[in-house]
């Protein structure tokens, strides 16, 4: 994935230096998450509880950032700089000894989000498609209150976005279908032992930007 973004490094020196049309702008939107992973049964061997962990919900995120384009002709080349956020919810089913008992346990996580995309243009329509790099920032997650949770999130994770978009005036519109290379919940360890949902995780972008 490394070669592709120094690829696409020295492609944008390329159309630099071929005085590609610049422009620049903020951009702001909104995704929804599309994800049917499994659900699992955790036991702790030195005890007799256990419990299931599901997925139950994945909440609308948000993202904010900007983006530069340089064109020529009917190609364009867009790297944006994104700030991502978002909610995930899970369900827990504790088994005790006397009794049974749910609950809903809420995450939030934010990422950096640096996608990459190459499109063409017709009119002021586009259509694009690139890489997309996910770099971890933080997060909060009420699975620390269940016994035996620890997260490893990964220092970046990759993935892809296509789409269409089109422009009017100033204003600029996209709708992007992203997937990743990551399986759901790849962070997720209870008991040192890595929770292996079998799914990954596709989002659906909408945004609207402002160029300049």
């Amino acid at each position: 994935m490394k070669y592709i973004y120094l690829a696409i490094f020295v492609w944008v020196s390329s159309f630099s230096s071929l005085n590609a049309q610049f422009e620049w702008g903020i951009i702001i939107g909104g995704s929804s998450v599309d994800i049917e992973p499994k659900s699992f049964i955790i036991k702790n061997d030195n005890q007799l509880d256990s419990f299931n962990l599901s997925f139950k919900e994945a909440n609308y995120g948000f993202h904010i950032g900007g983006f530069v384009r340089l064109s020529m002709n009917k190609f364009y080349l867009q790297p944006e700089l994104v700030f991502n956020s978002n909610k995930t919810t899970f369900k827990l089913k504790q088994f005790g000894q006397f009794q049974t008992s749910d609950s809903l346990l809420d995450e939030r996580y934010q990422k950096l989000d640096i996608p990459l995309m190459l499109g063409v243009k017709f009119g002021i329509f586009r259509i694009n498609a690139g890489p997309v790099a996910h770099i971890f920032l933080n997060n909060k997650s009420d699975l620390f209150n269940v016994s035996g949770y620890s997260d490893k999130f990964k220092s970046a994770t990759y993935g892809y976005q296509l789409g269409l978009g089109f422009d009017f005036g100033l204003l600029t519109f996209d709708l992007r279908h992203e997937g990743n290379f990551t399986k759901f919940g790849d962070h997720i360890y209870f008991f040192n032992h890595k929770v292996n949902f079998d799914k990954a995780e596709n989002r659906l972008l909408g945004t609207v930007g402002l160029k300049f």
